[in-house]
């Protein structure tokens, strides 16, 4: 939806965030320099209607430590969806990062299940399609990402995969221009990680990652990676028309 059919003289962007420290970061950051305002809606907690009644430009769906497929514990997984699954028919733009990612698929017909967690730095392997892409410029970081899953998902039907690592082969797709899915984190900034170490801190004692060996990653390339994060954003919005 232009500018001009919503009625309104900037752009917009919407954003669901599933938990508070898992904000939009740079993507944010590449909407704002591009006009965009932020409208921001906590899952679970914020009607989500008003992003059906009145869509954004964009929506950016966030990552969250729950699963797709737990709609009897969190029952307003399938309103979320339902408004995802909107946008979709709508071919409205869309960006997905993790859970968003996982909840766009869902929401194109595709099964979400448990996966092999990754957790921390780490390289993705892009495809061709990936070289070809927005994605591309995250060769400037060498393809380095945080990862934070432990679900995956099948590859939507008419999505075309960007990026795999040996664990998780689907880890970036696009439908067309108007979706771009993540299963990583590349919207992250250096500076907010100690809010992810303290909020997934049970996590990581389950699994035995020592928080102080992200920390330290993070101090190394942690900036690279958020300043080519977000020219890869900027990039897609520009080839998005948005």
């Amino acid at each position: 939806m232009s500018d001009t059919q919503a009625g309104r003289s900037t752009r917009r962007t919407d954003v669901i965030q599933h938990v508070a420290f898992e904000h939009a970061g740079v993507i944010a950051d590449a909407a704002r320099a591009r006009g965009h305002e932020i409208r921001i809606y906590q899952a679970g907690v914020d009607d989500l209607s008003p992003v059906q009644s009145d869509p954004a430009d964009l929506l950016v769906v966030l990552g969250g430590p729950i699963g797709v497929y737990e709609t009897e514990a969190y029952p307003w997984l399938e309103a979320e969806i339902a408004v995802i699954r909107q946008r979709l028919q709508a071919r409205q733009p869309m960006i997905g990062a993790c859970l968003g990612a996982q909840l766009i698929a869902a929401a194109a017909g595709a099964r979400v299940y448990p996966g092999t967690r990754e957790i921390g730095w780490a390289p993705i392997t892009p495809t061709d399609a990936g070289l070809r892409s927005p994605l591309a410029v995250l060769a400037e970081a060498d393809w380095q990402v945080l990862h934070w899953h432990g679900d995956t998902f099948d590859l939507p039907a008419g999505a075309q995969l960007l990026a795999s690592t040996a664990a998780t082969p689907h880890q970036a797709y696009a439908i067309d221009k108007h979706v771009l899915a993540l299963q990583f984190h590349p919207e992250v900034k250096a500076s907010d990680i100690e809010t992810w170490l303290i909020g997934h801190t049970v996590e990581l004692a389950r699994v035995g990652i020592d928080p102080r060996t992200i920390r330290r990653r993070t101090e190394e390339i942690g900036a690279i990676v958020a300043s080519a994060g977000e020219r890869m954003f900027a990039r897609w919005m520009e080839e998005a028309g948005l």
